[in-house]
C-alpha cells in the first residue's frame, strides 16, 4: 500500500485539479458539494486505502449536485505537465486514439468532444471525452488511460454511497491481481440521470477508467447508459489499449506483481473515533443514530438535529505541508482562521450551496491543524446523508464544534 505521502499527495493534488476541471463544465451549486465532501473523502482514502473513497474517488469526479456530467480531467497518478517528452516514447495522434476507442464501442457514431494527449497535462496519462450514439440516444462517454504508482486496491475503488447517490457497485479482484470496479451512480438534480463507471487497475500501475452517461449535460435522454456490464468489462480489459500505454511514460515507484502492501501509519478506526466524539458532545445532546462506516452520527440538541462526521489524521509530513501552505490559500467568505501561539491553526467555516454562497448556510466545519501535521476535523450538516443538505440552524454552533476538535481527548 502507498505511504501517507505517496497516496495522500496524489489524492490531494488530483482532487484539487479535478475540482478545477469540474468547474469548467458544472454550474456553481456543484462546487459546494465537491468542496464539502473533499476533506471527508480524503481522510477515508488515507485511512482505509493508504491503502476505501474518493475521489474520492476515483479519478472522475461526479458532479450530480449541479451538473449532469462534470468530470475531473486529472487522475491521481498524473504528476503534472512536462516540458520535454521522455526519450523513446512512441506517439499517437488524437484521431488514432479516438479511432482505437471507437473500435471498442458497440456499433454507432462517435463524435470527439475533447482529447488530452500525453504531455499536455502529464506524460503518464491521456484522456478524451466523446459523444457516442448507438441509435438509442447520444450519450457522453469519457475515458482516461494512465500509469500510476498506486497498487490496484487503491487505484480502483467504489464511490461512497453515503456521499454520492449510488445504485450499486461491484468490485472484483481478478486472478492476475488486477481490480475491476463497476460503479453505478445517480444524479442528484437531473431527473433520471445515470453515470456508470468502470475502472481496471493492474498490479503494474496501469489504470483504465471509462465513464458513460445516459445522455448529455443537463439532460438524460435514455433510461440507462449505452454499455452494459459485460460490454464495460470487455472494453477496459481489451489488449487494444496496449499501444496507448506504450505512449505513456512509466511512473517511478510503480507497483509490480507480487509487491507486498506497505504498512500504513496507525490511525483510529471509525468506531474508535465515534467513541471519543460522543463524550465530547455538550450536556443534553442526544445521539439519534450512528454510522460507524463513515465516522458519522446524528445528534439532537436544543430541539435541532444535525449529522456530524469526524476525522483524525496522525502526524505526517503531508499534514505539516498542508499547514505550511494554508496561508497561500484565499479564505472563503465565512472562513475564520485562528493561529495560536504554539503554531496550531484552528479553522472554522460555513458554506452555502456554492463555492462562495452564504445564504442559506447548509454546512459547518471546524478543523485543527497541529505543528506536527496531525489534524482533527468535524463536519456538520442538516441532512440524512453526505449529499443531501437542508437549511436551518445546526444542532451545534461553531463554538461547540471548535471546542470538540480542540479537546485534548483526541491526543489520548
Amino acid at each position: 500500500m502507498p505511504t501517507d505521502d505517496e497516496f495522500a499527495d496524489e489524492f490531494a493534488d488530483g482532487f484539487a485539479r479535478a475540482l478545477r476541471g469540474a468547474a469548467e463544465l458544472a454550474p456553481e451549486p456543484v462546487q459546494h458539494a465537491l468542496a464539502a465532501q473533499a476533506e471527508q473523502r480524503g481522510r477515508r482514502r488515507r485511512r482505509h486505502r493508504r491503502a476505501a473513497v474518493a475521489s474520492a474517488l476515483a479519478v472522475l469526479v461526479l458532479a450530480g449536485a449541479g451538473g449532469f456530467a462534470a468530470v475531473g480531467r486529472y487522475p491521481f497518478g498524473a504528476s503534472g505537465p512536462a516540458t520535454l517528452p521522455p526519450p523513446g516514447l512512441p506517439t499517437m495522434s488524437s484521431q488514432e486514439l479516438v479511432t482505437l476507442v471507437t473500435g471498442l464501442l458497440p456499433k454507432g457514431t462517435v463524435e470527439e468532444q475533447s482529447t488530452t494527449k500525453p504531455g499536455k497535462i502529464s506524460w503518464h496519462q491521456t484522456d478524451a471525452t466523446l459523444l457516442f450514439d448507438d441509435g438509442a440516444g447520444a450519450s457522453v462517454v469519457r475515458f482516461t488511460v494512465e500509469r500510476t504508482n498506486l497498487p490496484p486496491e487503491a487505484s480502483a475503488v467504489c464511490m461512497d454511497g453515503f456521499q454520492t447517490p449510488q445504485d450499486s457497485c461491484d468490485r472484483t479482484v481478478r486472478p492476475d491481481g488486477s481490480v475491476l470496479v463497476i460503479d453505478k451512480l445517480r444524479s442528484e438534480h437531473i431527473q433520471g440521470g445515470r453515470e456508470w463507471r468502470v475502472t481496471l487497475a493492474t498490479p503494474g500501475g496501469r489504470r483504465i477508467a471509462f465513464t458513460e452517461f445516459n445522455g448529455q449535460p443537463a439532460r438524460a435522454n435514455r433510461p440507462s447508459p449505452p454499455l452494459d456490464d459485460a460490454q464495460l468489462t470487455a472494453l477496459v480489459t481489451s489488449p487494444a489499449w496496449d499501444p496507448v500505454f506504450a505512449t505513456l511514460a512509466p511512473v517511478e515507484g510503480a507497483p509490480q506483481s507480487g509487491d507486498s502492501p506497505t504498512p500504513s501509519a496507525s490511525t483510529p478506526s471509525n468506531p474508535e473515533l465515534l467513541a471519543k466524539l460522543v463524550p465530547l458532545l455538550p450536556p443534553g445532546a442526544k445521539v439519534e443514530g450512528q454510522a460507524p462506516g463513515h465516522a458519522a452520527l446524528t445528534v439532537t440538541f436544543e430541539g435541532r438535529t444535525s449529522m456530524l462526521q469526524i476525522g483524525v489524521d496522525p502526524a505526517s509530513p503531508l499534514g505539516r505541508k498542508e499547514l505550511a501552505s494554508m496561508g497561500l490559500n484565499p479564505e472563503t467568505p465565512l472562513e475564520v482562521r485562528e493561529k495560536r501561539p504554539d503554531g496550531t491553526l484552528v479553522v472554522t467555516n460555513r458554506f452555502g450551496n456554492g463555492k462562495t454562497a452564504t445564504n442559506p448556510v447548509l454546512h459547518w466545519t471546524a478543523a485543527v491543524h497541529y505543528p506536527d501535521g496531525s489534524q482533527v476535523r468535524l463536519s456538520e450538516w442538516n441532512g440524512e446523508n453526505g449529499y443531501t443538505f437542508n437549511p436551518g440552524d445546526p444542532a451545534l454552533d461553531l463554538d461547540r464544534l471548535k471546542a470538540i476538535v480542540t479537546a485534548p481527548a483526541w491526543h489520548s
